[in-house]
């Protein structure tokens, strides 16, 4: 059995709000309501976690450098107030489609429902072990539905994503192996 929280999921104290102090996503309604009701602005404070967050919250900015924790992606530092986001990553994202937008034209779609069902079918085919095995020479191959190639070495050595290899590799093994070329050319990746 779960235990108690120790504040209350919904506090009585701003019913006539039709909101509660949430920090996961701040918004205009939510800054109004701090604008009128101190009680509300304290309560939300105490579950914003970056100070700096908060305050660019209440000022209107739409976003708040945070230096202790850069963005996984890109490396920034500036964050969205809204959702905690990075604001580079947020730009860089819909800028192809914000154009089309603009025009009144419908975002492109990246991948047909039709792709996405196969992709999803070759991910399942996969998982449960189907596989072509091809030997070359000294080496054997297995190609995956989904178009990964594993290779198995003459020493034992199993390479399970030939794709994660760097390119000059790859060279440098074709030459050391010449059959590993003709495993390329079979898979089509050559």
């Amino acid at each position: 059995m779960s235990k108690p929280s120790k504040r209350p999921h919904n506090d009585p104290r701003f019913v006539l709000h039709q909101q509660q102090p949430r920090a996961n996503k701040l918004g205009a309604q939510q800054r109004r309501i701090c604008q009128a009701d101190p009680a509300f602005r304290k309560a939300l404070e105490a579950r914003v976690n970056d100070p700096r967050r908060f305050a660019a919250f209440l000022a209107g900015m739409p976003s708040y450098v945070r230096l202790s924790a850069p963005c996984d992606r890109c490396g920034g530092f500036r964050r969205r107030t809204r959702d905690r986001a990075c604001y580079t990553c947020h730009l860089n994202r819909g800028r192809e489609n914000f154009e089309r937008m603009k025009a009144g034209l419908a975002p492109k779609v990246k991948q047909s429902r039709d792709g996405y069902l196969d992709m999803l079918d070759r991910q399942r085919r996969e998982k449960n072990d189907e596989f072509i095995i091809k030997e070359f020479g000294r080496i054997s191959v297995r190609w995956f539905p989904t178009g990964r190639l594993e290779v198995i070495y003459p020493d034992g050595y199993v390479e399970p994503d030939l794709s994660k290899v760097s390119g000059q590799r790859v060279w440098e093994l074709m030459e050391m192996l010449p059959e590993l070329k003709d495993a390329l050319i079979w898979a089509g990746w050559y």
